[in-house]
């Protein structure tokens, strides 16, 4: 009897070479896609698929991912700043603009006899 490795559900369709990574090549599979752009949900990309932020390619009833899409994706979403600051730098603006009156005096005392 000859006993083979079994295969996982997701690794039957993924193209990788002996060391495991991806093989470059045009199109990639919505799962490759995902490892390619480190492992992001598939939520994730479906929802830039949506919004149109990540191009798609169908054939047939299946839908991949171009190499070239992938890498503008990653282009466009390359930043040098922190997001942290971004955000930082965008309320103090905000806040600039708030007309909040100053406190005045304390609040008013209660007097003697009255409940």
């Amino acid at each position: 009897m000859i006993l083979l490795p079994r295969i996982r559900s997701d690794q039957r369709f993924s193209r990788t070479d002996a060391e495991g990574a991806i093989r470059d090549r045009d199109l990639y599979s919505i799962d490759e896609a995902r490892e390619r752009l480190g492992g992001i949900s598939r939520n994730s990309i479906y929802e830039m698929l949506r919004k149109g932020e990540l191009a798609s390619v169908i054939l047939g009833c299946r839908r991949f991912i171009a190499a070239d899409a992938i890498a503008k994706l990653i282009t466009a979403a390359t930043t040098t700043t922190s997001p942290a600051e971004d955000s930082t730098r965008s309320r103090k603006a905000a806040q600039q603009f708030l007309a909040l009156p100053l406190p005045t005096s304390a609040r008013p005392r209660r007097r003697a006899g009255r409940s």
